[in-house]
Protein backbone atom coordinates (compact mmCIF):
# COMPACT_ATOMS: atom_id res chain seq x y z
CA UNK A 1 0.00 0.00 0.00
CA UNK A 2 1.05 3.37 -0.82
CA UNK A 3 2.30 6.18 1.69
CA UNK A 4 -0.47 8.74 -0.31
CA UNK A 5 -3.06 6.08 0.71
CA UNK A 6 -3.39 7.90 4.12
CA UNK A 7 -4.64 10.92 2.60
CA UNK A 8 -6.23 10.02 -0.58
CA UNK A 9 -9.45 7.52 -1.10
CA UNK A 10 -10.14 6.37 -4.61
CA UNK A 11 -13.55 7.30 -5.71
CA UNK A 12 -15.05 5.23 -8.54
CA UNK A 13 -18.00 6.78 -10.24
CA UNK A 14 -20.19 4.11 -11.51
CA UNK A 15 -23.13 6.01 -13.21
CA UNK A 16 -24.46 7.33 -16.60
CA UNK A 17 -26.69 6.30 -18.93
CA UNK A 18 -24.57 4.64 -21.31
CA UNK A 19 -26.91 6.03 -24.58
CA UNK A 20 -23.67 5.51 -27.03
CA UNK A 21 -23.36 2.00 -25.75
CA UNK A 22 -27.45 1.45 -26.21
CA UNK A 23 -28.12 1.21 -22.82
CA UNK A 24 -25.63 -1.22 -21.66
CA UNK A 25 -24.21 -1.00 -18.46
CA UNK A 26 -19.85 -0.27 -19.27
CA UNK A 27 -18.65 -1.00 -15.83
CA UNK A 28 -19.90 -5.01 -16.95
CA UNK A 29 -18.65 -5.26 -20.26
CA UNK A 30 -16.02 -7.71 -19.84
CA UNK A 31 -12.58 -7.57 -21.51
CA UNK A 32 -10.35 -10.78 -21.43
CA UNK A 33 -13.22 -12.70 -19.20
CA UNK A 34 -13.70 -9.95 -16.55
CA UNK A 35 -15.64 -6.53 -16.57
CA UNK A 36 -14.36 -3.65 -16.61
CA UNK A 37 -15.26 -2.12 -12.94
CA UNK A 38 -13.48 -5.71 -11.64
CA UNK A 39 -10.07 -4.64 -13.44
CA UNK A 40 -10.04 -1.24 -12.50
CA UNK A 41 -10.92 -2.03 -8.70
CA UNK A 42 -7.88 -4.62 -9.06
CA UNK A 43 -5.54 -1.66 -9.63
CA UNK A 44 -7.26 0.73 -6.88
CA UNK A 45 -6.90 -1.65 -3.96
CA UNK A 46 -3.32 -2.34 -5.00
CA UNK A 47 -2.88 1.95 -4.14
CA UNK A 48 -5.83 2.51 -1.84
CA UNK A 49 -6.92 1.79 1.83
CA UNK A 50 -10.20 3.22 1.30
CA UNK A 51 -12.36 3.20 -2.06
CA UNK A 52 -15.83 4.10 -2.49
CA UNK A 53 -18.40 4.15 -5.10
CA UNK A 54 -20.64 6.62 -6.11
CA UNK A 55 -24.02 5.08 -7.73
CA UNK A 56 -27.63 5.01 -7.58
CA UNK A 57 -27.93 1.69 -8.07
CA UNK A 58 -26.78 -0.39 -5.20
CA UNK A 59 -28.24 -3.30 -5.83
CA UNK A 60 -25.69 -3.49 -9.26
CA UNK A 61 -22.89 -3.16 -7.38
CA UNK A 62 -23.02 -4.89 -4.03
CA UNK A 63 -20.91 -7.47 -5.36
CA UNK A 64 -17.73 -5.05 -5.13
CA UNK A 65 -18.02 -5.19 -1.18
CA UNK A 66 -17.22 -1.03 -1.21
CA UNK A 67 -19.08 1.89 0.70
CA UNK A 68 -21.54 2.88 -1.72
CA UNK A 69 -22.87 6.65 -1.85
CA UNK A 70 -25.42 7.94 -4.44
CA UNK A 71 -25.24 11.77 -5.57
CA UNK A 72 -26.06 14.49 -2.91
CA UNK A 73 -26.79 16.65 -6.19
CA UNK A 74 -28.80 14.61 -8.56
CA UNK A 75 -28.90 15.80 -11.93
CA UNK A 76 -25.23 17.05 -12.36
CA UNK A 77 -23.47 14.19 -14.08
CA UNK A 78 -20.28 13.80 -13.03
CA UNK A 79 -19.04 16.96 -11.65
CA UNK A 80 -22.05 15.76 -9.43
CA UNK A 81 -20.35 12.47 -8.44
CA UNK A 82 -17.44 13.64 -7.93
CA UNK A 83 -18.36 16.34 -5.98
CA UNK A 84 -20.58 13.43 -3.53
CA UNK A 85 -17.09 11.21 -3.29
CA UNK A 86 -15.20 14.10 -2.01
CA UNK A 87 -18.11 15.28 0.70
CA UNK A 88 -18.14 11.82 1.66
CA UNK A 89 -14.81 10.38 1.44
CA UNK A 90 -12.50 10.20 5.09
CA UNK A 91 -9.45 11.07 3.23
CA UNK A 92 -8.16 14.75 2.59
CA UNK A 93 -8.12 14.19 -1.28
CA UNK A 94 -9.81 12.12 -3.89
CA UNK A 95 -8.32 10.25 -6.89
CA UNK A 96 -11.34 10.08 -9.37
CA UNK A 97 -12.03 7.30 -12.01
CA UNK A 98 -14.75 6.54 -14.02
CA UNK A 99 -15.94 2.92 -14.33
CA UNK A 100 -15.13 2.52 -18.21
CA UNK A 101 -11.60 2.91 -18.20
CA UNK A 102 -9.96 -0.90 -18.66
CA UNK A 103 -6.38 -0.05 -18.84
CA UNK A 104 -5.74 2.04 -15.45
CA UNK A 105 -2.28 2.07 -15.17
CA UNK A 106 -1.03 1.45 -11.63
CA UNK A 107 2.18 3.56 -12.08
CA UNK A 108 0.64 6.26 -14.01
CA UNK A 109 -1.78 6.54 -11.13
CA UNK A 110 1.13 6.38 -8.31
CA UNK A 111 2.95 9.29 -10.39
CA UNK A 112 0.11 11.48 -10.31
CA UNK A 113 -1.10 10.50 -6.53
CA UNK A 114 2.64 11.43 -5.32
CA UNK A 115 2.55 14.45 -6.94
CA UNK A 116 -0.48 16.09 -5.60
CA UNK A 117 0.19 16.78 -1.81
CA UNK A 118 -0.45 21.22 -1.67
CA UNK A 119 -2.68 21.37 -4.76
CA UNK A 120 -6.05 21.24 -5.30
CA UNK A 121 -6.02 19.74 -8.63
CA UNK A 122 -3.24 17.65 -9.99
CA UNK A 123 -4.78 16.36 -13.79
CA UNK A 124 -2.82 14.93 -17.08
CA UNK A 125 -2.88 17.30 -19.52
CA UNK A 126 -3.21 15.54 -22.93
CA UNK A 127 -2.52 17.57 -25.82
CA UNK A 128 -5.09 20.60 -25.42
CA UNK A 129 -7.23 18.57 -22.96
CA UNK A 130 -7.58 17.70 -19.75
CA UNK A 131 -8.67 14.42 -18.34
CA UNK A 132 -10.52 15.73 -14.95
CA UNK A 133 -12.09 12.44 -14.71
CA UNK A 134 -8.42 10.37 -13.82
CA UNK A 135 -7.04 12.86 -11.41
CA UNK A 136 -6.66 14.04 -8.05
CA UNK A 137 -8.92 16.43 -5.82
CA UNK A 138 -8.39 18.18 -2.31
CA UNK A 139 -11.72 18.23 -0.78
CA UNK A 140 -11.04 21.91 -0.45
CA UNK A 141 -12.96 22.09 -3.87
CA UNK A 142 -16.01 20.98 -2.87
CA UNK A 143 -17.81 24.15 -1.74
CA UNK A 144 -16.57 25.70 -5.15
CA UNK A 145 -18.44 23.00 -7.29
CA UNK A 146 -21.24 23.25 -5.05
CA UNK A 147 -21.34 27.24 -6.70
CA UNK A 148 -20.79 25.64 -9.81
CA UNK A 149 -23.55 23.60 -10.01
CA UNK A 150 -25.71 26.40 -8.45
CA UNK A 151 -25.43 27.62 -11.44
CA UNK A 152 -26.01 24.92 -13.64
CA UNK A 153 -22.52 24.59 -14.80
CA UNK A 154 -21.48 20.52 -15.01
CA UNK A 155 -18.55 20.67 -16.56
CA UNK A 156 -15.70 20.16 -13.66
CA UNK A 157 -12.37 22.11 -15.48
CA UNK A 158 -14.66 25.65 -15.15
CA UNK A 159 -13.25 25.02 -11.38
CA UNK A 160 -9.52 24.56 -12.57
CA UNK A 161 -9.51 28.70 -13.26
CA UNK A 162 -10.36 28.91 -9.43
CA UNK A 163 -7.70 26.55 -7.35
CA UNK A 164 -4.41 25.28 -7.78
CA UNK A 165 -3.97 23.21 -10.43
CA UNK A 166 -0.92 20.88 -11.10
CA UNK A 167 -0.88 19.79 -15.11
CA UNK A 168 0.64 16.37 -15.43
CA UNK A 169 2.30 17.00 -18.71
CA UNK A 170 1.60 13.88 -21.49
CA UNK A 171 5.53 13.89 -22.00
CA UNK A 172 5.98 12.80 -18.61
CA UNK A 173 2.79 10.08 -18.94
CA UNK A 174 4.26 8.87 -21.85
CA UNK A 175 7.19 7.17 -20.18
CA UNK A 176 5.18 5.44 -17.98
CA UNK A 177 2.77 4.34 -20.47
CA UNK A 178 4.18 5.24 -24.25
CA UNK A 179 0.53 4.66 -25.66
CA UNK A 180 -1.08 6.23 -23.02
CA UNK A 181 -3.66 3.31 -22.85
CA UNK A 182 -4.81 4.62 -19.43
CA UNK A 183 -7.11 7.51 -20.82
CA UNK A 184 -9.24 5.19 -22.91
CA UNK A 185 -12.62 5.28 -21.95
CA UNK A 186 -15.12 2.96 -23.56
CA UNK A 187 -17.85 5.17 -24.54
CA UNK A 188 -19.06 3.27 -27.52
CA UNK A 189 -18.84 0.13 -29.03
CA UNK A 190 -16.28 1.18 -31.63
CA UNK A 191 -14.29 2.14 -28.47
CA UNK A 192 -15.06 -1.19 -27.44
CA UNK A 193 -13.79 -3.00 -30.00
CA UNK A 194 -10.93 -1.31 -29.80
CA UNK A 195 -10.22 -2.00 -25.83
CA UNK A 196 -10.73 -5.87 -26.55
CA UNK A 197 -8.37 -5.68 -29.20
CA UNK A 198 -5.44 -3.69 -26.99
CA UNK A 199 -5.98 -5.85 -24.56
CA UNK A 200 -3.64 -7.86 -26.54
CA UNK A 201 -0.95 -6.34 -26.02
CA UNK A 202 -1.45 -5.06 -22.49
CA UNK A 203 0.36 -7.16 -20.05
CA UNK A 204 0.46 -6.12 -16.47
CA UNK A 205 2.47 -3.61 -14.87
CA UNK A 206 4.83 -4.79 -12.56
Amino acid sequence: MKDYSTRITAILLAGGRSRRMGGRNKAFLEIDGKKIIQRELEILEGLFKEIIVITNTFDQYDFLEKPMFSDIKPGFGSLGGLYTGLVKCSREYGFVVPCDMPFLNERVINYICERSLGHDVTVPRIDEHFEPLHAVYSRRCAPLMEVLMSHGDLKIIDLFGDVDVLEIDQDELRRIDPELKFILNVNSPTDFTSAVNMSKNTFPMV
